[in-house]
């Protein structure tokens, strides 16, 4: 019997001083997602604001988790019997700010949360004027967890994640059979955001299902890659989204994973004492830094 499920991922741009608004969209595509028969729906990241407009924008954009904006969407949630998942500014315990995604169950209780472990530093990068550096507003989280749900084990990564395979690795090797990427991946970088997804799905030999902001933000002037998709345990593109505020979706077999194990044992072959340098490194330089 197979194991079907219809994901959709929810496109738009999030514009900043407009946060009720914006949240009106995102709720109007939620339900055109869940009304096509959507049972997880995936958001972009920072999705109520991208908050770089102004030095503190994101400081007025953040609410805390459980809070407003997460009791709408665990309403429709529960409406629609669906899982949502997206990031978002949080306000966390003693003033901490994370960039935060929240999964949230066809019950409306949130499953779970995923705090951005790889931050985007970027202040020199020459298309991206004046830069950014996304420490400066948030602090990274340190867990990669794996969500048991109905509809199957889902991991969660946003935006910039992308960039490091070992987390995603991570995740599969935890069970994961999707992994969401909530992202507001800048543009024009298009090049990138297609390579790094289907890199990851065909490697991990999982689903990956990634929502990216889309357009110009009009405060900031940033722009976004948009082009929301829906890769398969093969690298197979099987959904991309228009250059529009808009929602994409498809019906995937989850059984495919096992099929493509089959094919490809890919996890049987990993020789992992080979790998230890990967994390001996890092331990170095920490040390070096301390």
């Amino acid at each position: 019997m197979a194991r079907d499920v219809t994901i959709a991922c929810v496109q738009f741009t999030a514009v900043d001083g407009e946060k009720e608004a914006t949240v009106a969209k995102a709720l109007r595509l939620i339900e055109r997602a869940a009304q096509g028969g959507a049972k997880l729906i995936v958001l972009p990241e920072v999705w109520t604001g991208l908050g770089y407009s102004t030095p503190t924008a994101y400081k007025e954009i953040a609410e805390p988790i459980p809070g407003p904006t997460t009791d709408r969407v665990a309403a429709l949630a529960r409406r629609y019997a669906c899982h949502i998942v997206g990031s978002t500014y949080e306000t966390a315990r003693g003033g901490v700010m994370h960039n935060t995604a929240t999964l949230i169950g066809p019950d409306g209780s949130i499953v779970g949360l995923y705090r951005k472990t790889h931050l985007f530093d970027a202040p020199k990068r020459k298309d991206i004027k004046p830069g950014m550096q996304e420490s400066d507003k948030v602090r990274a989280g340190d867990q990669l967890p794996v969500f048991e749900t109905s509809i199957g084990r889902i991991g969660v990564s946003v935006c910039s994640d992308l960039r490091f395979p070992e987390i995603y690795r991570v995740m599969a090797l935890k069970g994961a059979e999707i992994i969401v990427c909530a992202s507001a991946f800048l543009s024009p970088r298009f090049d990138h955001w297609e390579f790094f997804l289907r890199a990851r799905a065909c490697e991990n030999q999982v689903f990956v299902a990634a929502s990216g902001q889309v357009g110009t933000e009009p405060k900031s002037g940033i722009g976004f890659v948009g082009r929301s998709m829906i890769v398969d345990p093969w690298g197979t593109i099987v959904a991309t989204a228009s250059d529009t505020e808009t929602v994409v979706a498809s019906s995937v077999d989850l059984d495919l994973i096992d099929t493509v194990k089959g094919w490809y044992p890919l996890m049987d072959q990993r020789r992992p004492s080979m790998y230890r340098e990967i994390v001996a490194s890092a331990g170095r330089e920490r040390a070096a830094a301390e």
